[in-house]
C-alpha cells in the first residue's frame, strides 16, 4: 500500500534493536536507556505559567498566523541579538512546528529532482531521507574525529562549482558533540556566496554548549546575505520535545520558499504555545539555559571519566548531551548494541543509524539522572 516515493528512503536500521528492547521491558528486565536524546528536565516554571495564561485567551484557539505571531518573532530577535548582534526582520524569521519538520521540508522547498544535495555523516538521518524524498541525488560528507567532524571546505567549494544546491551542517553536532567556530561558517558563507549553494545548519543544540560556539547567523554580519538558512529547537532550549516548537533563520528567498510549501500543507503552532516561549525567551530563559548547561556539564564530565576508566575511547565533545563512543575491537556497532542489550541491559544507539561513517562508534545521550547514566556505564565496562 505504500506509494513508490517511499522506497527512495533509507531502511529503518534499529527495527531488530527496537524488538529487543521492547521484549525485554514486557519480561520486566531492568533496561537503562541512554539511546534517546530527550531531556529528563523540567521546564522553566515560568513557562508552564506563561502556557495556563495564555490557554484562557479566546483568540488562541483559532488559526495562528501562518509563520509565526509578531510577539515571538520579535522575541526571537531579541534572543539572536543577544547571542551575536544580528537582528533579522520579520522576513527572515519562520516559526516551525519543531526543527525537524522544517528541515524535512527544506529540501522540498528549495531542490528540484536531480539537484544534488550534500549530507554530513555521520549524521542526523533526517537530512539524507528529506533529500532522497525531494528525489535529490546525495552526496555524502564524510565526517572524522581526525578533523574534529567538521567537512573540508574544499570539498563543499568543489561541489558548489559542480552545481550542487543543498549543503547540510549540524553544528553543535549530533551525533559526536562537536561543535564549529566563526571562522569555519565564514568559510562555508564564502561558499555559498560564489555559488548557488544554499548552506543549512541545524542548530538545535544552539545552546547546549561547554566551550566557545557561535551560530551561523553569528559568524559575520552579513549571513543573511547570503544563501543560508538555520534551524533553531526550542525542544532542547527548554527540554520541550513534545511541544513541538522551533524557528528557521535566513535568507528571505530560502524563507519565502519553505514558508510557501508550509502553507499547503500546515496551518503554524498553536498560539497559546507561541506566547509562552516568546516571554520564557525575554524573561527566564537566558537564566534557565545557565543551569541547563551546568547539568549537562557535570553528567558530561562524570560519564567520561567513567568511561575512560573502564577503558572506552570517547570523542571530546564541547556541546550537546551526547557522547561518541568508540566500539570495542572486533565489533561492529550494531553488533555491539545488541549485545550489552542483551547481556548487560543497556540501550545505546549504534552508529551505523547516522550513516556508514558512523560505523565503529555508540552514541550515550546523557538525559537521565547522573546516578542512572554511571549505573549503565558500569554496566558496559563489566560486559
Amino acid at each position: 500500500m505504500k506509494a513508490s516515493r517511499l522506497l527512495a528512503l533509507p531502511p529503518y536500521l534499529f527495527e531488530e534493536l527496537e524488538n529487543r528492547y521492547n521484549g525485554a521491558i514486557a519480561k520486566g528486565r531492568d533496561v537503562i536507556d541512554l539511546s534517546i536524546g530527550d531531556p529528563d528536565l523540567s521546564p522553566p516554571e515560568s513557562m508552564l505559567s506563561h502556557l495556563k495564561e495564555a490557554l484562557a485567551n479566546p483568540d488562541y484557539h483559532r488559526y495562528p498566523p501562518q509563520r509565526g505571531t509578531s510577539d515571538l518573532k520579535a522575541s526571537i530577535r531579541r534572543y539572536l541579538s543577544r547571542r551575536g548582534g544580528i537582528e533579522p526582520s520579520d522576513d527572515q524569521i519562520l516559526v516551525l512546528i519543531g526543527s525537524k519538520e522544517g528541515l524535512a521540508h527544506l529540501p522540498l522547498s528549495v531542490c528540484n529532482p536531480g539537484d544534488v544535495t550534500l549530507v554530513p555523516e555521520p549524521g542526523y538521518p533526517v537530512y539524507g531521507s528529506s533529500a532522497a524524498f525531494a528525489g535529490c541525488r546525495i552526496e555524502t560528507l564524510e565526517l572524522d574525529e581526525s578533523t574534529g567532524y567538521l567537512p573540508d571546505v574544499s570539498q563543499l567549494s568543489m561541489a558548489a562549482a559542480e552545481g550542487a544546491r543543498l549543503c547540510f551542517l549540524n553544528y553543535p553536532n549530533n551525533p559526536t558533540g562537536a561543535a564549529a567556530d566563526a571562522e569555519f561558517f565564514r568559510a562555508a558563507l564564502e561558499v555559498s556566496g560564489k555559488r548557488e549553494l544554499i548552506i543549512a545548519n541545524d542548530a538545535a543544540y544552539a545552546d547546549l554548549y561547554f566551550g566557545p560556539t557561535s551560530p551561523l547567523l553569528c559568524a559575520t554580519k552579513n549571513a543573511l546575505d547570503h544563501a543560508m538558512i538555520e534551524f533553531f529547537s526550542f525542544s532542547k532550549m527548554y527540554s520541550i520535545t513534545g511541544w513541538r516548537v522551533g524557528f528557521a533563520v535566513g535568507h528571505r528567498e530560502v524563507i519565502e520558499a519553505l514558508s510557501h510549501l508550509k502553507a499547503n500543507i500546515d496551518s503554524g503552532v498553536f498560539a497559546a504555545i507561541q506566547e509562552a516561549v516568546a516571554r520564557t525567551l525575554d524573561g527566564s530563559g537566558d537564566a534557565y539555559a545557565e543551569v541547563m548547561r551546568k547539568h549537562y556539564r557535570e553528567r558530561r564530565d562524570a560519564a567520561t571519566r567513567l568511561l575512560a576508566k573502564h577503558g572506552f575511547h570517547c570523542f571530546s565533545n564541547c556541546a550537546t548531551f551526547y557522547l561518541w563512543v568508540r566500539v570495542p575491537p572486533k565489533w561492529t556497532s550494531m553488533e555491539f548494541a545488541i549485545s550489552v542489550l542483551d547481556g548487560a541491559g543497556v540501550l545505546v544507539t549504534p552508529g551505523v543509524g547516522f550513516g556508514m561513517a558512523g560505523e565503529g562508534y555508540f552514541r550515550i545521550a546523557l538525559t537521565r539522572p547522573l546516578a542512572e547514566i554511571e549505573k549503565g556505564i558500569h554496566r558496559l565496562g563489566r560486559f
